[in-house]
């Protein structure tokens, strides 16, 4: 109404201009809204299979921790942490654990050594790189059915290459080694491991090679520095990220690893490969204690997350002096 008294009607276009800035808002509440609960339902199935697959899974291990378990009748029978207090007091747990701590630190300490050499190698190469790449890749690729069968032909006490090589291509040793011998076996499973995951560690720490500055290398090498003061002072701290997370990694499969350790020899010889995933599986289906083999794994569960949280501490360490 205008001063004069006259009444002055809206257009529809005049109303839709004064209520757009109070729609305005309420629409991109709506929006946030509907990009939640969109983001929620495409997270929802890898949810639920994390559910299933790990979470379901590691309950029920923790349940049957406490009871024992009957393996035929599935009867159980609560017995609190005697569990637990057996599997502290037992002599072969901690043979195993042993065992377990020399093969991680064997396979993942020469996978480290030989798949930065590797990597220094290939970062290098010009001619051939691609090729070579997927040569080193092969390995991985393998099951570790047929890398095991390879490896016990290659170590066979009769007609095994290594020792044919050795003792009589080569003659630096005069007489073959025993490979599958209780005091051998377990040189040899970490050979094993070794040649199969190679390509994993050689690969990531090739790609953090070749983000390095150039500049970097070239400046440390104007001031005089030799190439083991270059590797030492300039690419080692560069890759070092890399390495940590691909040690937490490993650190966990290798751990838990079961296929590459029992294929072999199945544990032995006189349990000379018995880790404790092998020593699960002894106590499960062989003596048919579940609830003894559920305290073991949860055992194993937290020295892992312990092993998990120290290389996180070291790996941020590492990106600070980085930084």
């Amino acid at each position: 109404m205008h001063e004069d008294g006259t009444i002055v009607t809206a257009t529809r276009e005049d109303q839709r201009n004064i209520a757009a800035p109070l729609a305005g808002p309420k629409r991109k509440r709506s929006r946030r809204n509907t990009g939640t609960v969109f983001g929620l339902l495409m997270v929802t199935p890898a949810l639920l299979v994390l559910v299933c697959v790990m979470l379901y899974p590691a309950y029920v291990a923790l349940e049957s921790s406490f009871f024992r378990i009957a393996l035929v009748t599935r009867e159980e029978t609560f017995v609190g942490l005697a569990n637990y207090s057996k599997l502290l007091n037992s002599p072969e747990f901690w043979a195993s654990f042993k065992r377990s701590l020399v093969w991680s630190v064997g396979a993942i300490g020469s996978q480290m050594v030989v798949g930065v050499a590797v990597a220094l190698v290939l970062d290098k190469m010009v001619r051939g790189r691609n090729f070579i790449r997927g040569l080193v890749l092969f390995p991985y690729l393998v099951p570790a059915i047929v890398a095991v069968l390879i490896w016990r032909w290659i170590f066979s006490d009769t007609v095994g290459v290594a020792n044919w090589l050795m003792v009589d291509f080569l003659g630096i040793i005069d007489r073959p080694i025993p490979w599958f011998h209780p005091d051998w076996v377990m040189v040899s499973v970490v050979i094993m491991s070794l040649w199969k995951y190679l390509p994993y560690w050689a690969l990531f720490v090739l790609a953090r090679l070749q983000t390095l500055p150039q500049e970097l290398l070239e400046a440390a090498q104007i001031d005089g520095a030799n190439a083991w003061q270059r590797f030492w002072y300039v690419t080692l701290p560069w890759i070092m990220p890399v390495v940590i997370v691909l040690l937490v990694l490993r650190s966990i499969w290798a751990f838990n690893e079961f296929d590459m350790v029992y294929l072999p020899a199945g544990g032995g010889p006189l349990s000379a490969t018995t880790t404790i995933p092998v020593y699960i599986r002894s106590i499960a289906f062989d003596y048919g204690d579940i609830g003894h083999a559920s305290a073991i794994a949860m055992a194993m569960l937290v020295m892992v997350a312990l092993l998990t949280n120290f290389y996180f501490w070291v790996y941020r360490r590492a990106e600070q002096r980085l930084g």
